[in-house]
């Protein structure tokens, strides 16, 4: 506009006032675009610095969160098995506790509704229902117990271990489970292998176990035993 006054004042032709005119909307707008330019280059540079930084912290956490995913998971079914077992266990004693002349070992065998080594016998016993209903067996609901399996009815059962032992007047029922936490329980494998999560450079592996799971009930006999 102060251009424009001047050329007034100047009595310059009107020709070269809108030339005067245009050449001032250029160099305006060029301005514009160079500033824009230099604003928008280190705006650029910075979201690139910004995704760098956000992949670099993902590399980082994945580990971690790989751990707690696997460890939920783990956890998660190690509880599930070891409830069902439990639960059979307790309730296999409630009932076989009043279950006359136990030292006879069929009489054993149809209350266990295994064999002492996990193969099916009887699928009407408490226990055989427990173990059947968490669909833990080698067809889900009915079949043997994996490899390296036990059911024992206690003190006839027993061993001579710490394990076995119960208290005299007692009843115990004692169940095995091998444990596997990713595989197949059924593969006849007598060895429990593991899992490890790297936990990064330097950083020692976290390992997540196969192991047997052993629970056991005790309770008082409602009926007289004879034991050897």
């Amino acid at each position: 506009m102060r251009l424009l006054a001047v050329a007034l004042a100047l009595r310059v032709p009107p020709k070269q006032i809108r030339d005067i005119y245009s050449a001032a909307q250029a160099s305006m707008s060029n301005s514009r675009s160079r500033d824009n330019s230099k604003r928008k280059a280190p705006y650029g540079r910075r979201l690139r610095s910004a995704g760098g930084q956000t992949l670099v912290e993902f590399a980082l956490g994945l580990p971690f969160i790989l751990l707690i995913l696997v460890a939920m998971l783990y956890f998660g079914r190690l509880f599930y098995v070891k409830q069902v077992v439990a639960m059979a266990a307790h309730e296999g004693a409630r009932q076989i506790c009043r279950i006359p002349g136990l030292a006879d070992p069929s009489i054993r065998d149809t209350a266990r509704g295994f064999t002492i080594a996990g193969q099916e016998f009887n699928r009407n016993s408490v226990i055989h229902s427990m173990l059947a209903s968490g669909r833990i067996l080698s067809q889900g609901t009915t079949g043997d117990l994996p490899p390296g399996s036990q059911v024992k009815i206690l003190p006839w059962d027993g061993d001579g271990t710490q394990d076995d032992f119960v208290p005299p007047g007692t009843i115990g029922v004692r169940i095995v489970y091998p444990f596997v936490f990713a595989g197949d329980p059924f593969t006849g494998q007598s060895n429990f292998g593991t899992i490890s999560i790297w936990t990064g450079e330097g950083g020692s592996p976290v390992s997540f176990l196969n192991f047997p799971i052993s629970e056991r009930a005790v309770v008082s006999q409602e009926v007289y035993q004879e034991v050897n």
